[in-house]
């Protein structure tokens, strides 16, 4: 669910069996947050109908635009201090405080005295609007994910560069041996841009993260051969992957669906 569109995936054993969206007229969702709740509720009912999808246990995706990541490194502790010390390290490093904040986290690694996790965190209002208003339709929200996150999820390279294009905003992402760091959701200007205009604002903002990233991994930075996976909106526009491969200097490529 996002500001523009509701979308819809079912998959079974063999992949991906159904998918559908329906537009949302401006005003439905400000900010990622749902402000009319029982309209945005009756457009899910008709968007299930139509897909004609059994189960009511959905996992649901939502924007990153108010969810923050963050790697983080602790000390080895015994598993029952690890809660409060990685609510700790996230009220430390993180810029909003916890109390606004559902946080949940994962242990990466534990060797050579350091503990790797990932902490991630998204605003209760936010979420709390979202699982309201799904359940307002019917639907059982047992797992809830940030796209940006669900996406880099598809990509087997040990590194890489996601960019997922919406009408809207756009998602960032780069990981490194299979563990995001960092994730950025931008908005989209509210005037009309052409799609080149729009690729070079993407290009500019995938320089921006690069060098944040090689600013905080002096001792590995990001290498020029690591290829940039492309989706949403931009996945058919084969001649602006070229565009942005020349502006970017990284190879272009879809994201795989398999």
């Amino acid at each position: 669910i996002d500001e523009t569109s509701i979308r819809l995936l079912s998959t079974g054993k063999k992949g991906i069996e159904k998918f559908d969206y329906i537009g949302l007229e401006p005003g439905l969702i400000k900010g990622s947050t749902i402000v009319k709740e029982a309209e945005v509720a009756e457009k899910i009912k008709l968007l299930v109908k139509k897909v004609n999808v059994g189960s009511k246990k959905i996992t649901l995706g939502f924007s990153g635009l108010h969810s923050l990541t963050r790697p983080i490194s602790l000390p080895v502790l015994p598993k029952a201090m690890l809660p409060e010390a990685i609510a700790r390290e996230a009220r430390r490093v993180l810029p909003v405080p916890l109390d606004q904040l559902y946080l949940s986290w994962k242990v990466l690694s534990a060797n050579k005295g350091k503990t790797q996790a990932f902490v991630a965190a998204t605003q209760r209002k936010t979420a709390d609007s979202l699982v309201k208003t799904v359940r307002n339709a019917g639907l059982d929200p047992h797992r809830m994910m940030i796209k940006p996150l669900a996406l880099s999820r598809m990509i087997k390279a040990k590194e890489g560069i996601l960019i997922d294009v919406q009408p809207s905003e756009f998602d960032i992402v780069i990981f490194i041996d299979g563990i995001p760091q960092p994730v950025r959701t931008v908005s989209m200007p509210t005037e009309t841009l052409t799609w080149e205009q729009k690729t070079t604002m993407i290009a500019n903002d995938l320089e921006r993260t690069i060098n944040f990233f090689n600013t905080n991994n002096p001792e590995n930075p990001l290498k020029e051969k690591v290829p940039v996976f492309v989706s949403g909106d931009f996945l058919q526009r084969k001649e602006l992957h070229e565009q942005l491969s020349g502006e970017s200097g990284h190879p272009v490529k879809p994201l795989p669906v398999d």
